[in-house]
């Protein structure tokens, strides 16, 4: 029987929880994720606003595991978080969940400014295949859901 998309958000939260979780453990990972927003990503409300690679790479997670997975949804998950991002270089990198766990590596690499070892363990989480056995999946109900229809918003995890 197939996954449904209960199921497969369900799933891909919890993998979003343990992205959050790994960052919130490494003291260096936490200094090493926030970038101010600047010019219309910025909101006109506060003097500074910051947006996270937690953020955005969760977003991301959610975009590509569930896009994958349910075709018809795929134009119909949005984030509030641009997936763009600046390194000290300067140089500009749109943050996606890659084909495999070396090249989303390499992706984060770059964003980080060569920091292979932040990188590497942040693409274990991305790539990491979790069991429905992983997850609580007791009494949840059965929805029939036309998915061309329906729409995902992702609000990332907030501040830290």
């Amino acid at each position: 029987m197939g996954t449904s998309i209960l199921e497969s958000l369900l799933k891909v939260s919890e993998k979003a929880a343990n992205i959050a979780r790994v960052i919130r453990q490494d003291e260096h990972l936490i200094k090493l994720l926030v970038q101010e927003k600047k010019g219309a990503e910025k909101n006109p409300r506060f003097v500074q606003d910051f947006k996270t690679l937690a953020d955005v790479l969760i977003q991301e997670t959610v975009k590509h595991d569930i896009g994958s997975r349910f075709p018809d949804i795929v134009n119909h998950i949005f984030g509030e978080e641009s997936n763009t991002f600046s390194n000290v270089l300067g140089d500009t990198i749109t943050v996606q969940v890659q084909a495999d766990q070396v090249a989303t590596a390499a992706l984060l690499s770059t964003v980080l400014s060569g920091d292979t070892q932040a990188a590497e363990r942040l693409a274990l989480e991305v790539h990491r295949d979790l069991r429905l056995e992983d997850v609580d999946m007791e009494n949840l109900p059965q929805l029939n859901l036309p998915l061309e229809q329906c729409g995902i918003w992702i609000d990332p995890i907030g501040k830290y």
